[in-house]
């Protein structure tokens, strides 16, 4: 397994080797990592073809655009190779095909024999977490601009403009003309069916913000965002099924044919269990708890062993298990809501309105009235997270502001494309770019703080997470901007795109 980190001193990001008893075995780390280091290890036979022969290895791709072969059994280096580095370098999951492998570098594609020795190198656009498919001895590969390229077997380039987003998925076969692409945009997603061969492009279906990396079962794809979990049927044509609501922005992971399972990327944490229907709709058949839940967003493994069924479970808080189908539940791990403080609130709300309805009988109208008010004031208490979270969808309008209009020409080009935060003091500025993967303000002003060593208060309201001072300097206050334009909420509810400037200003 791998992990990264969104500070050195959380840890260097690393490739742990362990056994089934949690053993480790090796390891090896990166300290030239730039710390997004998100794409998937592949496993690799030891095999023979035209291009020479080559070992059992683990491929490994780095953020810092370092691509290694190791030595599954002892971690040892069998040979490696350097693409090019532009903030980051490799963040999206290579792609075997046949004797060679197709690395997604951060401004093309490398491909490489698997001895090691390179085939081609070709330069595309900008990416971040894409990757490659091989269809017919071609490779399709999406980039931050909405480009889908096209690089052929005598490596030519086609490109093909999918809309005003970013492709960050792999592109999906469906058959043997079509390609499916998830496209995102700032406060949506869309999937656009592609037919290879005359360049038709075609909407399936419109979907939710920060997607999910979709994933084929059989007939079906299966994809999330922000807002649900999706199930696309195409056996004939492509055509959204139904809809699931559920909060997940990762890895699709496919257990045991049957099992659709999702991390559920919240601080609540956990898993969702999915299948499909013998009617061919999705459904939540499950979710899966533990005491130490938080953020995830990385796929679950799953093997089968002697009729037992194991899994190996992960999250954001760097908690690794290994369980198989003899495990049993501890009481606080349970799915057993233990929401002490809502299940009173609802019994509280269940007196006051059968209070209420008793005033009213009794021609009390005064008294009920004074009940439903006091109703109404914990309904509104207890719901305005979720008011917050719908206005902050409301007044997030992807037309305002334009990163280009606050763009310095002082800036490295290196920050071109990426997050960049800047913190307007009375004395003077601090600027600070480079910075990707980061969905909220205060999310990315949090990580760019710790990363810069400055202190941040913040201060936690009814009405969300507010910024009281920043390096000790409080003022009257601070106040943020994004590409321009004054925030209208809490900067927890205030999504950014990959390429939002970001500017706090001390009041």
């Amino acid at each position: 397994l791998r992990t990264s980190s969104s500070t050195i001193d959380n840890g260097i990001p690393t490739i742990y080797s362990l056994d089934f008893s949690g053993n480790e075995q090796w390891k090896v780390s990166n300290p030239n990592s730039t710390k997004q280091d998100m794409s998937p290890i592949l496993s690799v036979s030891a095999g023979i073809g035209e291009c020479g022969n080559w070992p059992d290895m683990l491929l490994v791709g780095w953020s810092d655009g370092l691509f290694q072969a190791l030595n599954p059994t002892t971690g040892s280096v069998i040979w490696q190779h350097s693409t090019e580095f532009l903030s980051w370098g490799i963040t999206g999951k290579a792609t075997l095909d046949d004797d060679s492998v197709i690395i997604p570098t951060r401004t093309g594609i490398d491909k490489l024999c698997l001895d090691g020795s390179i085939e081609f190198s070709q330069q595309l656009g900008l990416g971040w977490r894409n990757s490659a498919t091989a269809l017919d001895g071609e490779y399709w590969i999406g980039d931050e601009s909405g480009t889908l390229w096209h690089v052929s077997a005598n490596q030519s380039v086609n490109s093909y403009s999918i809309g005003e987003g970013k492709i960050r998925h792999q592109p999906l076969i469906i058959d043997n003309d079509n390609l499916l692409i998830h496209l995102q945009l700032p406060t949506e997603s869309e999937l656009h069916l592609l037919d290879t061969t005359t360049g038709e492009l075609t909407t399936v279906a419109k979907l939710g913000p920060s997607p999910a990396m979709p994933e084929t079962m059989g007939q079906y794809v299966i994809t999330a965002d922000s807002s649900y979990v999706t199930l696309i049927d195409c056996l004939d044509n492509c055509h959204l099924v139904n809809q699931v609501p559920f909060r997940s922005n990762g890895e699709v992971s496919i257990l045991f044919d049957d099992y659709i399972v999702l991390p559920h990327n919240s601080q609540e944490g956990g898993y969702g269990v999915f299948t499909i229907s013998d009617e061919g709709e999705l459904y939540l058949l499950d979710t899966l708890n533990f005491a130490d839940d938080w953020y995830g967003t990385a796929g679950l493994a799953g093997q089968e062993v002697n009729g037992q069924k194991q899994i190996l479970v992960v999250n954001d808080n760097a908690n690794l298990k290994f369980l198989s189908t003899d495990y049993i539940l501890p009481p606080e791990s349970s799915s057993v809501d233990s929401d002490w403080t809502t299940m009173i609130a609802m019994l509280l709300a269940l007196i006051i309105i059968s209070t209420t309805g008793i005033q009213l009988l009794r021609e009390r109208f005064q008294s009920a009235f004074k009940f439903f008010i006091l109703f109404f004031t914990i309904l509104v208490y207890f719901s305005l997270g979720e008011i917050i979270s719908a206005w902050a969808d409301l007044v997030n309008d992807p037309d305002d502001g334009n990163p280009d209009d606050v763009w310095s020409e002082n800036w490295p080009d290196e920050w071109l494309g990426t997050q960049v935060v800047i913190f307007e003091f009375n004395e003077g500025l601090i600027e600070s770019g480079g910075y990707v993967g980061h969905e909220d303000v205060l999310q990315l002003t949090k990580y760019v703080t710790n990363e810069q060593g400055i202190d941040i208060e913040i201060s936690e309201t009814s009405f969300g997470k507010y910024v009281v001072s920043i390096d000790g300097k409080s003022g009257e206050g601070w106040e943020y901007y994004v590409n321009g334009q004054p925030g209208a909420v809490s900067a927890e509810y205030q999504s950014i795109d990959s390429n939002a400037v970001v500017v706090w200003k001390q009041l």
